[in-house]
């Protein structure tokens, strides 16, 4: 649950140069919660946190806990807040747990001298970034990763109530990415107020309480995950067009760029799969902008989840039921349609032994085999002599390589060759 409001923005602007970067942002931070910052390259992000942590001129009313920021020093706004942000300025080989420690000045009388607060702060920095083994190590010896989680104990160390976070997570790894973020979170839940800027939209919906979209230096939306990101700000604030979905397997909010052109000048792709072989060939095909079909599917299936997420035309059946007459037309009338039929490494059985048979009228069939079919074949050998009837006249790929394949196939079409 959040409190009270820890940072309040009103009417920012920043200027850099000739250039308005920030115009007239509002926005604010709660304690225990997380609050994502999301926009293109040059909307904006890194500028903002930049002129909270006192490093860039702005205009407008900014506050930390009631405190106008504009008008506090260094080490008063330190106690305030906490800046992590893009950098690699360290040239001094400053052992990691001196780095760290640095970010304790503004809690040190102006004599300096190390208390026992402030080791107890840094190592349990060093703990949560996961870096306690390169406490003695030179900071400049480090990989860019290894460095990003340096600075990031450092904020941490400074236990300020606001941590401001510029794409804390850029430079890591998956790992690395979970358990810095696993982190930031328990100290949002411990009542810090959390500001990141995050570039990846995945990380941001399942990490971000709130999300503040920004598209030319202005607060395109903001709002909960769900009313940020919606395709028509999303399209906005990047410039292309946008897919959102809620993913089948995650249950979060995921999104796929929707390529512009014509596509009724695009190839015709029919697909035929079940049982989710066709998830990443649906994807492939949806992310390049191909004109595409798929059956016979079944509710429930999470093939006809995918297909639905790129807006793919399905014919479906009766779940647990052998495919109909009338579903076996319409998808052989689609194989005989398209450009290029494409089967998926599924499973066959009796229920859709049929979708192996509509494959036989493909002028242009490739089979995307992961595994033998002698494995995937439960109607006692009737369907694995239809699919090696089938393969004598097909093009044969792996799931693996059929991005590769495709592309070379659209190219030799495109040129005519």
């Amino acid at each position: 649950m959040t409190g009270d409001p820890v940072l309040m923005v009103r009417a920012l602007v920043c200027s850099l140069g000739d250039r308005r970067v920030l115009d007239g942002v509002d926005l604010e931070v709660r304690s225990g919660e997380v609050v994502g910052i999301l926009g293109a390259n040059g909307a904006g992000k890194s500028t903002l946190l930049r002129c909270l942590g006192g490093l860039v001129p702005y205009s407008g009313h900014c506050t930390a806990q009631g405190r106008d920021l504009s008008r506090t020093g260094i080490r008063e706004r330190a106690r305030l807040l906490a800046l992590m942000h893009q950098r690699s300025d360290l040239v001094f080989p400053f052992p990691v747990r001196q780095v760290v420690a640095m970010g304790r000045f503004s809690h040190q009388n102006r004599l300096g001298g190390e208390s026992a607060a402030d080791r107890r702060a840094v190592a349990q920095a060093l703990k949560d970034a996961r870096i306690e083994a390169l406490g003695d190590r030179p900071v400049t010896e480090l990989s860019g990763g290894e460095r990003q989680r340096v600075f990031l104990a450092q904020a941490l160390a400074q236990d300020s109530p606001l941590l401001c976070l510029d794409e804390p997570t850029s430079s890591l790894d998956l790992a690395h990415q979970e358990e810095i973020w696993d982190c930031v979170r328990a100290r949002a839940r411990e009542g810090k107020a959390v500001l990141a800027a995050v570039h990846d939209l995945r990380t941001a919906a399942r990490t971000c309480d709130r999300l503040v979209l920004l598209a030319a230096g202005r607060v395109l939306a903001s709002g909960t995950p769900d009313q940020v990101l919606t395709p028509d700000a999303l399209s906005t604030a990047y410039g292309v067009r946008v897919a959102v979905y809620r993913n089948p397997v995650s249950g979060l909010l995921d999104y796929h760029f929707r390529h512009g052109g014509r596509h009724q000048a695009r190839p015709h792709v029919h697909v035929i799969g079940g049982g989710g072989s066709a998830a990443d060939l649906l994807r492939t095909l949806g992310e390049g902008g191909y004109r595409v079909t798929a059956g016979v599917l079944a509710p429930g299936d999470s093939d006809l989840l995918v297909a639905a997420a790129y807006g793919v035309p399905v014919i479906t059946c009766l779940p647990f039921s052998p495919i109909g007459e009338a579903a076996f037309e319409d998808n052989a009338e689609l194989v005989h349609q398209a450009d290029l039929t494409v089967l998926s490494s599924l499973a066959f059985g009796a229920h859709n032994l049929a979708n192996l048979e509509a494959a036989l009228g493909a002028p242009n069939l490739v089979l995307v085999e992961d595994s033998p079919p002698e494995g995937r074949d439960f109607t006692g050998g009737e369907g694995l002599a239809l699919y090696r009837r089938l393969r004598a006249r097909a093009q044969v790929v792996t799931g693996e390589g059929f991005a590769a394949w495709l592309h070379s196939w659209g190219s030799s079409r495109a040129s005519g060759s």
